[in-house]
């Protein structure tokens, strides 16, 4: 192992940072080499990514001290394999959690993430911590160390929490207007309600009426499958959502997200073959290339959202990106935004073929941002990739 001491690496280790009012506080991670150089990652997402970082730090210190920040063994998989020899990534192409060995098909969970993701996120926050330093070391933005040349994305917006149509309406016209011609719309009714497919279509019909014809609208419909894992209640959840996934398909939809849980891969297979004009979006909580490699072999995903902050970091990312544009040449990945920045670099370090656009959380991102010195955000539907190391 070289020693310059650049690139070496000295402690893993948890910040709070201030935004720029001196009023808030956010946990990052923070890996420092001996030289003084640092990598970050975050903000951390709550209380359940800082525990289970916090409650690491000492075997991640343990496996990176000393380490090059450039040994290609330091990334997202060998790290687990490191602290979880025992438990191989790969369970997850079975169905079987790799700590509990559960099964984890058609499984409802009870949280966003299940309690062997949110350690996944703290891998993956790990990882992005490396890269950045990678690209800060290199004097590079992330993407260019990846080979990536795109210095402009195409951005869609996500509008969430649109309960009726004036609702959808008053977020999708105004954003429409400031040059984003493609956004995602959270339809909101649900299987308990009598008429949910009809006051669904409403809000459909109205963006139809009234957006412009090269308007491109992407519909989210997570957790309104909820408790399809009860059997009493199961069979007809699923036909209420194949009857909304049909009445869908005349609007034209970019795709359909989430139509199920995440973990229901039985369900995305009932959805795909009652549906299978469906253009179906997923992944944004599946963690692992090969927790979505069985969706990908059974043709259920048509756009994959895998999400760096909780998938397993930038290396993890890429891997899925290598994997989809080498053996499903149909599927296209666009990361879900929870974060722009690791976000972007992805995209940015991808052809236009395999992941066309970024996605921007205009609700959410603008607050995590404020504890940058500089956060991209993407304007007239464009997001300028940020050049600077890192």
């Amino acid at each position: 192992m070289t020693r310059d001491a650049e690139s070496t690496i000295q402690e893993v280790r948890i910040i709070e940072i201030a935004d720029h009012n001196q009023q808030n506080e956010h946990r990052y991670v923070e890996i420092v080499c001996y030289d003084g150089l640092t990598g970050h990652a975050g903000p951390l997402d709550g209380q359940y990514q800082f525990l289970a970082v916090k409650n690491r730090l000492h075997v991640f210190n343990q496996f990176l001290a000393k380490r090059s920040i450039f040994d290609p063994e330091i990334e997202f998989a060998s790290l687990w394999d490191a602290v979880y020899p025992e438990h191989p990534l790969t369970s997850y192409e079975h169905g079987k959690d790799p700590l509990t060995g559960d099964n984890i098909w058609r499984s409802h969970r009870t949280s966003r993430h299940s309690a062997t993701g949110e350690i996944i996120t703290a891998f993956s926050a790990i990882d992005i911590a490396i890269w950045d330093l990678r690209g800060k070391a290199s004097g590079k933005p992330v993407h260019q160390l990846l080979q990536g040349g795109r210095t402009e994305l195409d951005a869609y917006v996500s509008c969430m929490g649109s309960k009726t149509p004036q609702e959808a309406l008053d977020k999708a016209v105004p954003w429409y207007e400031k040059g984003f011609k493609r956004h995602k719309c959270f339809l909101p009714h649900r299987p308990v309600e009598a008429a949910g497919v009809k006051n669904n279509l409403n809000i459909m019909e109205a963006l139809r009426r009234t957006l412009p014809q090269d308007a491109q609208v992407m519909y989210d419909l997570s957790r309104l499958s909820d408790q399809l894992d009860d059997p009493s209640t199961r069979k007809r959840r699923l036909s209420w959502l194949n009857e909304q996934v049909k009445e869908m398909l005349p609007y034209r939809p970019v795709w359909i997200e989430e139509p199920v849980s995440p973990d229901d891969i039985e369900g995305y297979e009932s959805i795909k073959q009652a549906n299978p004009t469906a253009v179906l979006a997923g992944g944004e909580h599946l963690y692992t290339r090969w927790s979505l490699k069985p969706y990908l072999d059974k043709g259920l995903l048509d756009y994959v959202q895998c999400d760096p902050e909780w998938c397993g970091g930038i290396s993890e990312s890429i891997a899925i990106c290598k994997m989809v544009e080498t053996s499903y040449p149909n599927v296209k990945v666009v990361p879900h935004g929870h974060m722009v920045l690791a976000a972007a670099q992805i995209v940015a370090a991808q052809s236009e073929a395999l992941s066309p656009f970024t996605e921007y959380l205009y609700q959410v991102i603008p607050d995590r941002n404020r504890y940058f010195k500089y956060a991209p955000e993407p304007v007239n539907g464009i997001l300028t990739v940020p050049q600077d190391p890192g």
